[in-house]
């Protein structure tokens, strides 16, 4: 047989298997860089809390205007060092007195418990302070509330108005 007719033989390559030293150490520094930005997110619930409970208060404090507008009875808002109580008076002649007696606690809407208070263990609320809405939902008094140190709630007296900021 003629050198010319043979084939030459190719020998099928070996893929290595697994990754490059570059490789490895490349997927270590991006999962760090992912894992200091994104970690704060997953395990920082403080911010969470804040925004939670800073929410919460502001829909109380409009619901208890809300209510003395529907009712025309006067609707209390009470503010302690980490939550609220809204309350209203036991009678109705008590609801047109000009210091009234805030003695019965406000029906939850959304669970119909028989108080609509909460508190937040981790979140401060200042200062401690009352206020109520009349009537014609007007506040009794001037307020700022401050939620965590960074966020605030106003109700401005002559109109009611409750906005957070």
């Amino acid at each position: 047989m003629p050198a010319s007719d043979t084939k030459p033989t190719i020998k099928p390559v070996k893929r290595q298997q697994g990754f490059t030293l570059v490789e490895l150490v490349m997927i270590i520094v991006v999962l760090g860089i992912l894992s200091v930005t994104a970690s704060p997110k997953f395990f920082g619930v403080s911010e969470y809390q804040v925004r939670a409970f800073f929410d919460d208060t502001l829909s109380a404090i409009r619901y208890a205007q809300k209510l003395a507008v529907a009712n025309h009875c006067k609707v209390q808002v009470s503010i302690n060092a980490n939550g609220y109580t809204l309350k209203r008076p036991a009678t109705e002649s008590q609801c047109f007195s000009s210091s009234p007696t805030f003695s019965v606690a406000v029906t939850h809407p959304g669970t119909q418990q028989a108080g609509y208070s909460n508190s937040q263990a981790d979140v401060t609320l200042t200062p401690n302070t009352s206020f109520y809405f009349d009537a014609l939902g007007q506040a009794s008094q001037s307020v700022t509330l401050t939620v965590g140190g960074t966020r605030t709630i106003t109700v401005i007296p002559a109109t009611g108005f409750v906005y957070g900021s």
